[in-house]
C-alpha cells in the first residue's frame, strides 16, 4: 500500500482503535496548555479524511474543536479536510485558501482551532480561540494520538 499523505498514515492509526487526541501549545514565556480529546480518528481518502472527535475535552486549553459553545458552525468534528485545491468546508468560500489561512485543516465555517497555518506570528489567525487569538505568544504546538 502507498500512503500520500500523512492524514493517511492518521487513519491507518486510527481506523480499528479507540484513540484519543492530546494537543498542546507551549507559549513564548514557557507556560504549555493542552486539551485531551477521549475519541478521535480520521476517515481514508475516499471519505475526504473526515475528523471524528468525541469528548468531553479535558484540559487547560479549552475546548477550540469539539464543544465551541457556538452553533454547529464551528464545531470540527465530523469535517471532511480541506486544502486550498480541496474545498471540503461549509464556508461559501474555501478556508484553507482564505489569506489568513493558507492551509489544510478540518474546517467547518471557517474555525476557532487552526495549527496548521502560516507559522508567522502575525498572519496566524485564531490557532486556538478564544484562548489564542493570533500566534503572537506562541512558540510551538504539539499533536499526538494515543491508542486508549
Amino acid at each position: 500500500m502507498y500512503l500520500n499523505t500523512g492524514n493517511d498514515v492518521i487513519h491507518l492509526l486510527t481506523k480499528r482503535n479507540n484513540s484519543s487526541l492530546y494537543v498542546s501549545i507551549t507559549l513564548q514565556n514557557g507556560t504549555t496548555l493542552y486539551e485531551m480529546y477521549d475519541g478521535f480518528s480520521v476517515s481514508d481518502e475516499a471519505g475526504k479524511y473526515q475528523l471524528f472527535l468525541a469528548g468531553p475535552a479535558t484540559g487547560t486549553l479549552g475546548d477550540s474543536m469539539l464543544d465551541t459553545g457556538y452553533p454547529n458552525n464551528y464545531d470540527l468534528s465530523g469535517m471532511s479536510f480541506t486544502t486550498p485545491d480541496r474545498d471540503n468546508d461549509r464556508s461559501p468560500s474555501n478556508c484553507a485558501a482564505h489569506s489568513t489561512r493558507r492551509g489544510g485543516w478540518w474546517f467547518n465555517y471557517c474555525h476557532f482551532a487552526f495549527l496548521n497555518g502560516q507559522w508567522s506570528p502575525g498572519d496566524w489567525y485564531k490557532p486556538w480561540y478564544p484562548t489564542l487569538e493570533n500566534g503572537t505568544s506562541v512558540k510551538g504546538t504539539t499533536i499526538m494520538i494515543r491508542r486508549n
